[in-house]
């Protein structure tokens, strides 16, 4: 079959452009609505896209570089006639037929000089549709996102190839996260605030747990820890223990508060994948300590770490984040204020908020042995007049051991007036918006593999570097397939 020039193509284009400007003649004259006229327009660009993207591919010449050619020391032989190779763009699939060589017959592939000319990628898959396809599958589901890119082209891959493509780009992340510059810091007087936490994803039968996973919150073993990290700078804010407490009793946030910037996440499996030196966890706090070395190269800024009870979250941040000051997670100490709130007054709400009013009145104001010591004697005293279930009795008991193993880091008072901040929200919303909201959806069953990609490229993508981050894994690419950056 003979092979098009680039200009049959051009004139092929040119015609299809005349074809165009007619169709616009007769929407006009047929008075048809605008919404028809623009999907209508845009079938025919993506056809007239895919004879121009024919026509520069002609332009690359078809490789001929004689029967032999000499490359790294090894003779390369031609091979017999123009080999295919399918390249799926954007505008619709295209059948690149061109020389190859290689050592031998029905020998592997050595060089491709038309590849290298245009740069193709290792798939059939262009680049481009690759980053739309990612766009989308880190947001929503492989099955809403191929959908969603059919709606627009006509056309899409496969759920499964959706997934792979994930995975292959997911490769670089690592590599892209190291060669990231520290974002700047402007005030003098800001500090740098590191903050992690756990949350459960659902797993497929063969990659689930034995156990059931520590505050996983599910059935026995259907599920697996994934952990989320994350940095940020942001002003010092000195406030009042009264002040926070009426902010936090009306939910209402200070107008005034200052805003985190710089913010980085980083999420991964607990448990390691095969070949992996570390867990999952104990990469995400590796990741924490390389970004806050590059931002605070001196060690002159302030570290805090703000995190809950896990002591497993707490064991990695005396290894890597040795140095930070440690506060307990305000919010989680809340939770546990209320639950055992519900306990020692299940019926009175007005009671029960003046009785939660009064232990985090306490607690904010360096009194956690007033309230470890007050919640004990309503303990003793229930348990003397059988007053509580056994759930009951459970969930005081666990309180107090909560608030006994965290005491160091609940002094509240003094973070405040030295303007710290004593809530991670951000570590929060991160496992629910980047966890939670793409990984726990009905009836998904993720592998160990395809969940810590879809972690690396949807962390990615929140942090905001999707764009730079498709730049990296084609230059890194290119340079792999071709010794030569695009």
């Amino acid at each position: 079959m003979s092979i098009v020039t680039q200009e049959e193509l051009l004139l092929n284009a040119q015609k299809q452009f005349d074809d165009l400007k007619q169709s616009i003649l007769d929407y006009t004259r047929q008075e048809v609505r605008v919404d028809q006229v623009e999907r209508g327009l845009f079938s025919e660009l993506l056809a007239l896209g895919l004879t121009l993207l024919r026509a520069f591919v002609a332009g690359a010449g078809t490789g001929n570089e004689g029967k032999e050619v000499l490359q790294d020391g090894r003779m390369l032989h031609r091979s017999d006639e123009p080999r295919k190779r399918l390249y799926r763009s954007i505008f619709g699939n295209l059948l690149i037929r061109r020389w190859v060589y290689a050592p031998g017959p029905k020998k592997k592939i050595a060089y491709a000089p038309t590849d290298a000319r245009l740069g193709l990628p290792r798939g059939e898959y262009s680049y481009v549709m690759e980053d739309w396809l990612g766009r989308l599958t880190v947001k929503e589901t492989f099955a809403e996102g191929v959908n969603g890119l059919a709606a627009i082209l006509g056309f899409a891959p496969s759920v499964q190839t959706a997934e792979e493509i994930n995975a292959r780009m997911a490769e670089h992340a690592e590599s892209f996260r190291i060669q990231q510059p520290a974002p700047a810091i402007d005030a003098e007087e800001a500090i740098l605030v590191a903050t992690a936490d756990g949350t459960s994803v659902p797993m497929h039968r063969a990659d689930r747990t034995s156990d059931p996973a520590p505050q996983a919150e599910s059935r026995k073993g259907s599920t697996r820890r994934a952990y989320v990290g994350g940095v940020y700078s942001v002003d010092l804010f000195v406030r009042d223990p009264l002040d926070v407490l009426d902010e936090l009793l009306r939910e209402q946030a200070a107008t005034r508060r200052p805003r985190p910037e710089g913010k980085r996440l980083w999420a991964e499996m607990a448990a390691a994948l095969e070949g992996d030196l570390c867990s999952g966890s104990t990469k995400v706090f590796i990741e924490m300590a390389i970004d806050i070395s590059t931002r605070d190269p001196d060690r002159q800024r302030t570290l805090v770490c703000l995190m809950d009870g896990e002591q497993k979250l707490w064991d990695l941040q005396r290894k890597w984040l040795g140095r930070s000051v440690q506060i307990l997670d305000f919010f989680h100490v809340m939770k546990r204020v209320w639950e055992v709130a519900k306990v020692v007054h299940p019926k009175d709400t007005s009671d029960r908020n003046k009785w939660v009013s009064a232990q985090m009145s306490d607690l904010l104001t360096g009194k956690v042995e007033t309230v470890i010591r007050r919640w004990r004697r309503l303990l003793r005293k229930a348990e003397q007049a059988k007053q509580w279930n056994t759930d009951e009795r459970k969930t005081v008991r666990s309180a107090i051991g909560y608030f006994c193993n965290n005491r160091h880091r609940m002094c509240y008072h003094q973070y405040l007036l030295k303007g710290y901040p004593i809530g991670s929200g951000i570590a929060e919303g991160a496992c629910r918006n980047l966890v939670k909201d793409r990984m726990d959806c009905t009836g998904m069953h993720w592998r160990l593999a395809g969940a810590n990609a879809m972690l690396k490229t949807r962390s990615l993508y929140l942090n905001g570097e999707w764009g730079d981050f498709v730049e990296h894994r084609i230059q890194r690419e290119q340079e792999e397939l071709y010794q030569t950056a695009a």
